[in-house]
């Protein structure tokens, strides 16, 4: 016979309403008495009904987390396995299952949000992203849904929690120090500026040429392909003067470039130093190894989730928005470079 509550109840010696108030994770349980119902759930091999728990929590105990863009391109970079880890992490402990978005056009991507929140099918969402003019950010604020952003919003900012890195102190950091290892033409590599993480590094790559009083800024905005990295990397080396140096704003970039430069028998960093953000395991087993700026990816989708969960537990908390640190890791795709532009 299958095992039911009133028998975890009378092996734990509770009443069977404590036994579904553990199985809900109910706050004015003790963590004792859920841990002793929960060792006797174990050890009869009591499973709950977990359609029947929906059903009467009201609740799908699943998160949805909406990629900025196509599946094959979010499985690819770095960024988003690492943040979906921290993610999975917190959602784990608290029960929650996971849904991905799998659109490969912001349209499909819309229409799946739209399914998702008129089929009740998520308690709550993350967006992995913060772009202009948005129309998802658009359609979760006009349904009152819960969600958590990891990225600044750039509107409504009033309206919306969020965790993120300060991509301009970021960027600024990188750039610096470039300036420190003695480079003053340093070619910076963005993505789309549609995304608010592509402008704010730029802005911090400017700031620190401002501060150092470098008049030259080398930019170019475009999602770098293998083709059009070789492209750019011809446009670079027909300047005069030439970057020594190069701001990539992703890992999936500076890949790109790594193997144009390479194509082209450009040394790095004997002939030009290469640098990135996110730092996952793909930058320290490159060639040369990539110095870069740890976002902690990890950590972004942890507080992520966690600030959502904690919303969805408690919809009139107080609005709050993180701010994860950075710091740059120093590798060997960079060297120092003398006041003539020779690398020492």
């Amino acid at each position: 016979m299958a095992v039911t509550i009133k028998d975890v109840a009378k092996r734990a010696q509770v009443a069977p309403s404590t036994v579904s108030r553990v199985i809900a994770d109910h706050p004015k349980i003790t963590q004792e008495t859920k841990e002793k119902v929960r060792k006797v759930m174990q050890e009869l091999g009591y499973h709950p009904n977990l359609l029947a728990r929906k059903l009467v929590t009201q609740s799908s105990q699943t998160i949805g987390i909406i990629r900025k863009t196509s599946t094959k391109h979010s499985l690819s970079d770095p960024f988003f396995p690492a943040a979906l880890q921290g993610m999975s992490d917190l959602l784990h402990q608290k029960e929650y299952s996971i849904l991905l978005t799998c659109g490969e056009s912001d349209e499909d991507i819309y229409r799946e949000v739209v399914n998702m929140v008129q089929g009740k099918s998520v308690d709550g969402m993350i967006m992995l992203y913060s772009q202009d003019h948005d129309p998802v950010l658009q359609l979760l604020l006009e349904q009152n849904f819960p969600f958590v952003m990891i990225g600044k919003p750039s509107e409504h900012t009033d309206k919306v929690m969020y965790v993120d890195n300060d991509n301009v102190k970021a960027a600024r950091d990188i750039t610096d120090h470039l300036i420190r290892a003695g480079h003053t033409h340093i070619a910076y590599v963005g993505g789309d500026p549609r995304f608010e993480v592509h402008k704010d590094r730029e802005e911090g790559y400017k700031q620190a040429l401002k501060l150092a009083n470098i008049q030259s800024e080398v930019l170019f905005r475009k999602e770098i392909s293998k083709e059009s990295a070789k492209e750019t990397i011809d446009e670079m080396m027909m300047m005069d003067p030439r970057p020594t140096a190069i701001v990539t704003t992703d890992e999936l970039m500076a890949m790109s470039l790594l193997s144009a430069l390479y194509e082209r028998r450009l040394r790095v960093p004997d002939d030009v130093a290469v640098t990135t953000f996110t730092d996952s395991m793909l930058s320290e087993l490159s060639s040369p190894p990539l110095t870069t700026v740890d976002i902690h990816a990890f950590q972004l989708g942890y507080e992520a989730a966690k600030t959502l969960v904690d919303l969805l537990e408690k919809p009139d908390m107080m609005k709050r928005n993180i701010l994860v640190p950075t710091s740059v890791v120093v590798r060997d795709s960079c060297k120092k470079i003398s006041e003539n532009g020779a690398i020492l």
